[in-house]
């Protein structure tokens, strides 16, 4: 409930509302239920970004399973479903905001989430290429991460579908 209400928060008012006085109104309970199930405002914000990873490793890792038939539009769409998401976008902007928490992101979370973008990567037969295919993968992911973070200073929603069609047919058209 409380990482659910803090990611409204930041997605909603931005992250320099996301005070601890704020969350807790917001939700409707105490400050004993962030010292208790999080500690402080930084470990309530650290379960955001852990969640926020959690999340988007289990949707890059459903993609990457070998056993999906899924056409490159419709990969390019699911990725960026993944990243664009309210808590990978709430996880972002706390990241940005907050040099301190960016340092807590432990090696775990990365290595996961590499593992994850790998296992997508493969999806691309660059020929035998495995340097083409990777390129072709940041193509895939980093467009995404791009449009999250013009979403936090642009007035939504953002026209995503023809650039979506244009990474599919760059990756298409360089495999």
């Amino acid at each position: 409930m409380l990482i659910d209400e803090t990611v409204r928060c930041v997605r909603e008012e931005g992250f320099s509302a996301a005070s601890a006085r704020h969350i807790i109104e917001r939700a409707g309970v105490s400050w004993g239920v962030i010292q208790h199930h999080f500690g402080d405002r930084d470990g309530l914000l650290t379960a955001v970004i852990d969640d926020a990873v959690d999340s988007l490793v289990a949707s890059l890792e459903a993609l990457s399973d070998p056993a999906l038939i899924i056409d490159t539009e419709e990969l390019v769409r699911a990725t960026w479903e993944a990243f664009a998401n309210p808590k990978a976008m709430a996880g972002l902007e706390i990241l940005i905001a907050t040099k301190d928490l960016r340092s807590t992101l432990n090696t775990r979370h990365m290595q996961r989430l590499f593992a994850a973008l790998a296992g997508v990567n493969r999806r691309f037969d660059a020929g035998g290429d495995r340097a083409h295919a990777t390129a072709l993968g940041m193509l895939l992911w980093t467009t995404p991460v791009a449009m999250m973070i013009a979403e936090t200073f642009a007035t939504l929603p953002l026209p995503v579908e023809d650039a979506q069609k244009a990474i599919a047919g760059l990756i298409d058209h360089h495999r």
